[in-house]
């Protein structure tokens, strides 16, 4: 379901109405609705975080250390004459 701006503005300008009866600022609100959210949702993260550095983890360990050595065929270049 796709809100439009005019649904958007109407629930924010009622809710700042509201917020200005019980004394607190839009913005303070605001922030703390994110907050939850983002608590709420905190094992998802970590979930996500956790893959992403397991990801990073499993790279590291097939990239070469700086002082190993990694062996190079030579390969011919194909000259070409006109």
């Amino acid at each position: 379901m796709t809100v439009s701006q005019k649904d958007v503005k109407k629930s924010k300008d009622l809710v700042e109405k509201l917020l200005k009866v019980n004394d607190q600022k839009y913005n303070d609100w605001l922030h703390q609705q994110h907050q939850q959210f983002i608590e709420e949702n905190q094992d998802l993260i970590l979930q996500a975080l956790s893959a992403f550095t397991g990801q990073g983890e499993e790279e590291e360990k097939n990239e070469p250390k700086v002082n190993e050595q990694v062996s190079v065929k030579p390969t011919s270049i194909p000259v070409m004459r006109n």
